[in-house]
């Protein structure tokens, strides 16, 4: 017999956790900070947080960072975890796939979630190690395997894997599908700048072209020899000398 699995508030928590709540999180530090306007930054899921909170708050952001865009759509959660990504990394996919029997391949979405909120922590833990090691193995240009071996931590990826699948099978707590893309016009005004690598698996860049077709306004910067990873030497320095631009613009429009 397994053992017992902890009560969810005892980790990896998913009460009052959705993206709305860590919207309101993030505005609640900005009032405890006594901080009138700050820099938004954020990658990956980061990049969703990021343009849900500056949409929502607009007038309290001063400049945005994103890098490797998610705009949390179906057709971007099926890229990754319904097989798309299989076809650039079939290696990494068999073992995330052979977890799951072949009568519940139907939604590898919803076939996690009954495993990652199993009463069972061993079957968690199982479906959180192959869960996690899926994304490790494909996140960098070059795979990591530094970076790989973090999905052999049970409670490093049993947080990564319940929080991630809880927001994907409920879409991301979002009005619609398109819900960030729709929205804007509400931060369209705001300096940003925007980094994608152009062999991003997890993220892919038809996201990131989708986002640079609604809003023109902001930069746009390819990384050419880049995957998913901030820690690629490309994608560094383009957020580096982005949060540098920011900076500048501020310093010369002064307070």
């Amino acid at each position: 017999m397994g053992a017992t699995a902890p009560a969810p508030e005892a980790y990896a928590c998913l009460v009052d956790n959705t993206t709305w709540d860590l919207v309101e999180d993030i505005e609640k530090l900005r009032e405890h900070l006594d901080i009138p306007e700050w820099q938004v930054f954020g990658g990956s899921w980061g990049s969703t947080l990021a343009l849900a909170y500056s949409q929502s708050h607009p007038e309290k952001v001063t400049g945005i960072v994103l890098r490797g865009i998610f705009l949390l759509r179906k057709k971007e959660i099926d890229w990754f975890y319904e097989g798309g990504a299989a076809a650039i990394f079939p290696d990494a996919w068999e073992p995330f796939r052979d977890l799951i029997p072949e009568n519940e391949r139907g939604s590898f979405i919803d076939a996690y979630w009954k495993r990652l909120k199993s009463d069972d922590l061993e079957t968690q833990y199982a479906a959180a190690r192959a869960w996690t090691k899926w994304e490790m193995m494909t996140a960098h240009f070059i795979p990591n395997e530094e970076h790989i071996k973090k999905g052999d931590d049970d409670k490093f990826s049993l947080a990564i894997a319940r929080i991630e699948n809880h927001y994907f099978v409920n879409r991301g707590f979002l009005a619609s599908d398109s819900f960030l893309l729709d929205n804007i016009e509400k931060i369209r005004h705001i300096n940003t700048i925007i980094v994608q690598g152009r062999y991003d698996v997890c993220c892919p860049m038809m996201s990131a072209w989708d986002l640079h077709k609604a809003w023109p306004e902001a930069d746009f910067k390819v990384v050419l020899d880049a995957g998913h990873s901030a820690n690629e030497p490309g994608i560094t320095a383009e957020l580096v000398a982005g949060n540098e631009k920011l900076k500048n613009i501020i310093q010369r429009n002064g307070p």
